[in-house]
C-alpha cells in the first residue's frame, strides 16, 4: 500500500510544479473563461428543459463573451511578450472565436 502512495506522490510532484506556472492573473482568468466557454457550449442541447437552456445560455454569454472581450484586450496588452502572447493565442479556441450573443 505504501508503495502505491509513493508512486502517486512522485507522479503528482511534476504535475503540481507544472500547474504552478506563474501567469498574470488576467491571463489565468482568460484561460479559465475560455475553458468554461467550451464546456458550457458543449452542454447545450434541445433536449434540455427551457429553464435549463436559458441558464446554459447565460453561462455561455458570461464565459464566451468574457473570453472574447478579454482576448482583444490581452492581445494588445501583451503584444511585446511573445511567450505570454503565445499562451493567450493557444487558449483562444474555436468556441470563443465563433461566439455571438444570443
Amino acid at each position: 500500500m505504501k508503495k502505491y502512495f509513493l508512486l502517486l506522490f512522485f507522479f503528482l510532484i511534476p504535475l503540481a510544479a507544472f500547474s504552478s506556472e506563474k501567469l498574470p492573473k488576467d491571463i489565468r482568468l482568460f484561460i479559465s473563461y475560455s475553458f468554461e466557454c467550451e464546456h458550457f457550449a458543449g452542454e447545450v442541447g434541445t433536449e434540455l428543459p427551457k429553464r435549463q437552456q436559458d441558464e446554459m445560455n447565460r453561462e455561455i454569454d458570461k464565459y464566451c463573451g468574457g473570453a472574447k472581450k478579454q482576448f482583444e484586450i490581452l492581445k494588445e496588452k501583451y503584444k511585446n511578450n511573445s511567450t505570454l502572447l503565445r499562451r493567450i493565442k493557444n487558449n483562444y479556441n474555436d468556441t470563443v472565436d465563433s461566439y455571438t450573443k444570443f
